[in-house]
């Protein structure tokens, strides 16, 4: 779910963004949007531009990993 908020958020993918701005830009768009809303506009995405969904979903697949990566380490110790 973080990876698909990261998806449909404003975010361009040509950005290198430091972690922390990631993670803001997740939480930020699941506060607006929702999970069930950000599932349907990947959805969207996905039906109409697969080439550039497919692209996009690697980047911030990518990304969130990256990001997260220290907070779900925390949580787990």
């Amino acid at each position: 779910m973080l990876s698909m908020a990261l998806f449909v958020s404003d975010t361009s993918a040509s950005c290198d963004l430091d972690d922390a701005t990631i993670r803001e830009t997740v939480h930020r768009t699941l506060e607006q949007l929702g999970p069930d809303e950000c599932y349907a506009r990947a959805a969207e995405v996905f039906g109409n531009r697969p080439e550039v969904a497919q692209r996009r979903i690697q980047w911030a697949r990518e990304r969130c990993a990256r990001a997260m990566a220290p907070a779900l380490a925390g949580a787990a110790a």
